[in-house]
């Protein structure tokens, strides 16, 4: 009968008929310097024996410095042959052994494990092919574990991470695992608990259904510097006993948590730079405190009402709020903001807009999005390279004094900007969703193109053609045209007209188009044009160096 590739592995790792773990091996694993090379025949290995293959190892090696051709990977040390196995799956890792008698062990000498459930699933997974799969899992870690334990207890693991589907079963495995990682001074430790159906996910957010139940050791682990959590319960943690003095990272995704433990987490984690904290339940109000604390995130968690950040040196904040119940920020103590991204802002307000601006000179990158409490928004920031308004309902006027911004992005309803000072190299993309066509809404079609004509390019996004092509009555009064812009691409959804009409309106408002880029149906079509005339007319066409039609998307 064929025997599976694991078998065959485990096999020749413990060199005895059976080849699981319940039984002691007869030997010491033989020392990792200890070099026999694996030679393939045909399509099949041949080991040869520890003597044979040094005194031939070393022929070959002097062999081929004579010839100027050794084995690099052979000349590495451990340490970094074992830095490479980190990044493969578990299971491909451990085949490593058939290389040579040197990679019997390699593997397990290693600092970071990480076993992933997914890796043992076919693709679909057939229903009873869960439970084998799982059940294969499981064997396969404790397998991992034990043989770790018993040749290489002596050394520490920096990384350990478990993702496998949660079911009750599972747990005093998990337990054991988290144990065997703490034991041995873990620094980054990730489980991942994942609910095992959509029916479990929606469930998870009411407060009687929790998945896997987190030990308190792991609050209490002074090794840890990077924790990563998901689909965990915290109920079981005492928050008089949180003590994680060298936590840097922490990321909790999924996790069922009140206020009293985050606030806990917080005191007990000095050293905490980057927080987390998404899809998270029980969550009420929370206060974000540390001198050291450079990023925030906090997206979607429930039923979340207020966040205040009183951290300092925070340099990355990004906030997303629920969809139908308002969540109020404070951010007004951070002074280094660098980025930052706020998203269904209830209380977000033209002052507080305006104060954040001020308060953060270094500020880079600003994205606001969703936040119907402002009206006339005024950015005033010298380092801001890019800021996105997207969807702020009630927005009517915006003032943008940013002389190094590059990067623009608007997407509403048309809206008046006053002035817009940027980098000359600013690209610009605007999606307009347009009410009724009307006389007013070609001036203002007008008046808002007029603020980027100084852009290195604009990308205007619309529903319907017809928006963007302004009658030639209509056209005197909307003098004079836009001389400035050299780039321009349109991107229609809903084409009516004939892309000639198109060209020709297009042409008219940008007389000074070199490449214009016209998106609809599927293709783009590439008009290029030798130089601007300031006539109005189908004269315009005769300039135009080619068109070229296009099948993908710019």
């Amino acid at each position: 009968m064929e025997k599976s590739s694991d078998f065959v592995v485990d096999t020749y790792l413990l060199d005895l008929p059976n080849c699981y773990l319940n039984r002691r091996p007869r030997f010491r694993a033989p020392p990792l310097q200890n070099v026999a090379v694996a030679r393939q025949h045909h399509g099949t290995f041949q080991y040869q024996s520890l003597e044979t293959g040094e005194k031939q190892q070393e022929q070959e090696q002097e062999n081929g410095a004579n010839a100027g051709g050794l084995d690099r990977l052979s000349a590495l040390p451990d340490i970094i042959c074992q830095h490479i196995l980190s990044f493969l799956p578990a299971r491909d890792a451990r085949r490593t052994a058939f290389v040579s008698r040197r990679w019997r062990y390699m593997w397990y000498a290693c600092a970071s494990f990480t076993f992933d459930e997914r890796e043992f699933h076919s693709q679909p997974p057939p229903l009873l092919q869960w439970y084998r799969s799982r059940h294969n899992f499981i064997r396969f870690v404790d397998e991992a574990l034990e043989f770790r334990k018993t040749y290489f207890n002596d050394l520490s693991i920096e990384k350990f991470k478990v993702s496998m589907r949660f079911v009750e079963e599972v747990s005093p495995c998990l337990e054991k695992w988290i144990a065997f990682a703490l034991e041995r001074n873990v620094k980054e430790l990730s489980i991942v608990a994942e609910m095992k159906d959509l029916i479990a996910v929606a469930e998870f957010f009411h407060p009687f259904r929790v998945p896997y139940l987190l030990p308190q050791a792991v609050f209490t682990a002074k090794s840890i510097q990077c924790l990563e959590l998901v689909f965990c319960d915290l109920s079981n943690v005492s928050g008089s006993s949180i003590q994680l003095p060298f936590l840097r990272n922490l990321d909790m995704i999924n996790v069922h948590m009140n206020d009293s433990i985050f606030t806990s987490i917080l005191s007990g984690s000095p050293l905490l730079e980057k927080i987390n904290l998404s899809l998270v339940c029980g969550l009420e109000k929370i206060h974000v405190t540390g001198d050291k604390l450079k990023m925030l995130v906090v997206f979607k968690c429930l039923p979340l009402e207020e966040v205040i950040v009183k951290a300092p040196n925070v340099e990355s904040f990004l906030f997303r709020g629920k969809r139908h119940s308002p969540d109020k920020i404070d951010i007004s103590s951070c002074r280094k903001l660098k980025f930052l991204w706020l998203q269904r802002a209830s209380n977000l307000t033209d002052d507080s807009l305006e104060k954040v601006a001020r308060l953060n000179p270094n500020l880079e990158i600003m994205i606001l999005s969703h936040c119907s409490a402002l009206k006339n928004a005024v950015i005033q920031s010298p380092n801001l390279w890019m800021f996105v308004l997207f969807k702020c309902k009630h927005l009517s006027l915006a003032r943008i004094e940013a002389p190094n911004l590059r990067a623009f992005e608007y997407s509403g309803h048309m809206i008046t900007f006053s002035s817009v000072v940027s980098s000359p190299k600013l690209d610009a993309i605007i999606h307009i969703e347009g009410p009724e066509i009307c006389s007013r809404w070609y001036a203002k079609l007008k008046d808002m193109c007029a603020r980027f004509d100084h852009c290195r390019s604009l990308w205007i996004r619309c529903e319907h053609d017809i928006d963007l092509i302004i009658p030639h009555e209509m056209r005197k009064p909307l003098l004079p045209q836009l001389q400035g812009l050299t780039e321009l691409k349109i991107h229609v959804r809903y084409g009516r007209t004939n892309l000639s009409q198109l060209e020709d309106g297009i042409r008219w408002l940008f007389p000074g188009l070199k490449n214009l880029y016209v998106e609809s149906g599927g293709s783009t079509h590439h008009f290029q044009y030798a130089g601007a005339i300031g006539d109005v007319g189908p004269a315009w066409r005769k300039c135009r160096d080619f068109i070229k039609q296009e099948n993908d998307r710019f």
